[in-house]
């Protein structure tokens, strides 16, 4: 069973209902891009003065009794919520039926040990609206469109039993059913004004004249349209959201750790509920002077523990402190999956993230925040050029065997380059000494000239070789640097 609630003209009940000087007066809502509005909506004495859906703002100025309003979302917005809120006393399954606004279906299969029957929590539902400054219209049937019609059509509370869907849709207007123009052209042509006269068309004539949307047609005018009911599941993460308003304006951020810890826990509380932990914390703190002052944690793994997001908070908030005292407090959480990692037999394989991110939180507020985090190459032709950026968990490397063939050698940078002293043969380095050793060349190749930021003052220039140097029993392969400006020789490092 469903249980439809549609408040009628919802657009100029929502602007009377922000505007209650507006409920004795005839006045119209437009909507649209100056000079270009038009009426969106209009109440019953606007529309009886002759006001239409659709006319210019030039047209209904020549009514002079009608007051014209500009539509405002908000207060529809408002009115939805209000409406939503009361639906849900009713049913834990509702569905927002899009085609009208205002208007929720409501599943009330199995309520019947909270109402003796149907038409009663009808009533219900219908005064509890009422109370709340709104005028519905309430449909009980079994088939969904069949109460989503009828609560359209009605006004008040009208109740169909099971089986009588069609007898109660005979009388309607072809309209509910929600027709497309070329459909209410035709079956004006037709003589068809009713449901009933269009349920009692055959089916199979139908489908030959208009195609497969007569086969919906002709089962929405019988009430017998199936529909699955998609109902409004609540926003989990909407509901990671603590506030509190202090007796008395707060100057020293240590003495709100009590407020946080507490208010820490019950968002966790909720988290672990649904197996989630915390990824990000966002502090709004509402200061003296009217202003909101914002700040975001966010650990580099969810974490599950409040003595850790306490800390991390703390320190953040010492770093950033407001600069006005502090009258309230709101604490707004987003989840995900907790983190997962094996590890050793008896000992851990890595620090513990939470320890670890409290250690880069202290790093941070010692040294700045600027020279704490993980290096990243930059997209620069300088070699080696990388940038600090903040620390996030390594990617887990790709099973063996799955990168292919496996590299062969890799480069170890010096850094800072060493100088070293290199004998030319021509133009090509000839013997190289470095750390108290003299090398032997036996095989170079380059230069290459490296360059780049000519442009400024730090343009920079080499020229690179790779050798192979001997010494002794000793070998090995590096890239040797000659920097003009300076007229000096480096060693970038050595392949392995």
């Amino acid at each position: 069973m469903y249980a439809v609630l549609h408040p009628p003209n919802f657009s100029t009940q929502a602007a009377a209902k922000s505007q209650p000087e507006l409920r004795r007066l005839p006045f119209a809502l437009l909507d649209g891009e100056a000079p270009f509005e038009r009426v969106y909506a209009a109440n019953k004495a606007a529309r009886l003065l002759g006001v239409e859906i659709g006319m210019t703002r030039l047209q209904v100025e020549s009514f002079a009794e009608v007051v014209i309003r500009p539509r405002a979302i908000d207060d529809e917005t408002s009115a939805q919520l209000s409406l939503h809120e009361i639906a849900c006393q009713f049913s834990p399954r509702i569905e927002y039926v899009d085609r009208y606004s205002g208007t929720y279906a409501l599943d009330i299969q199995g309520m019947g040990r909270l109402f003796a029957d149907s038409a009663q929590l009808a009533n219900k539902l219908r005064h509890r609206i009422m109370a709340a400054g709104f005028v519905a219209n309430v449909a009980v049937a079994s088939n969904f469109h069949t109460a989503v019609c009828l609560a359209c059509a009605h006004q008040g509370v009208s109740v169909t039993p099971s089986g009588e869907e069609a007898a109660a849709m005979a009388g309607l207007p072809l309209h509910v059913l929600g027709l497309e123009p070329e459909q209410e052209a035709t079956f004006s042509m037709w003589g068809i004004r009713t449901c009933g006269e269009l349920a009692a068309r055959e089916e199979k004539s139908l489908i030959a004249r208009i195609g497969q949307p007569g086969r919906r047609l002709h089962a929405l005018a019988r009430g017998t349209w199936s529909h699955l009911m998609l109902p409004m599941e609540p926003s989990f993460e909407a509901g990671l959201v603590e506030h509190i308003e202090l007796d008395f304006p707060v100057e020293i951020l240590e003495s709100l750790l009590f407020v946080l810890s507490r208010m820490t826990d019950a968002l966790l509380v909720r988290a672990k509920e649904k197996a989630r932990a915390i990824a990000l914390l966002r502090v709004v703190l509402l200061l003296d002077d009217k202003t909101r002052y914002e700040r975001i944690v966010r650990p580099a793994l969810p974490l599950q523990d409040t003595p850790t997001l306490l800390k991390l908070m703390q320190l953040d908030l010492e770093m950033h402190p407001p600069q006005a005292a502090i009258v309230g407090l709101e604490l707004h959480a987003q989840s995900a999956p907790p983190h997962r990692a094996q590890h050793g037999l008896f000992l851990p394989q890595a620090p513990e993230p939470g320890r670890l991110e409290i250690l880069l939180a202290r790093l941070r507020k010692l040294l700045g925040e600027e020279r704490v985090g993980s290096p990243e190459l930059t997209d620069d032709h300088r070699p080696n050029a990388f940038r600090v950026v903040p620390f996030q968990p390594p990617v887990p490397l790709p099973a063996k065997g799955a990168l292919g063939k496996e590299a062969l050698t890799a480069f170890r940078v010096c850094r800072p380059p060493q100088g070293i002293t290199v004998m030319l043969q021509g133009d090509s380095p000839f013997r190289v000494f470095y750390e108290g050793q003299r090398y032997s060349v036996l095989e170079v190749a380059g230069p290459w000239r490296v360059n780049g930021q000519w442009w400024s003052k730090d343009k920079w220039s080499r020229d690179e070789w790779d050798v192979r140097l001997c010494a002794d029993s000793l070998e090995r392969v590096s890239r040797i640097a000659f920097d003009p400006r300076t007229q000096r020789w480096y060693m970038q490092g050595t392949y392995d």
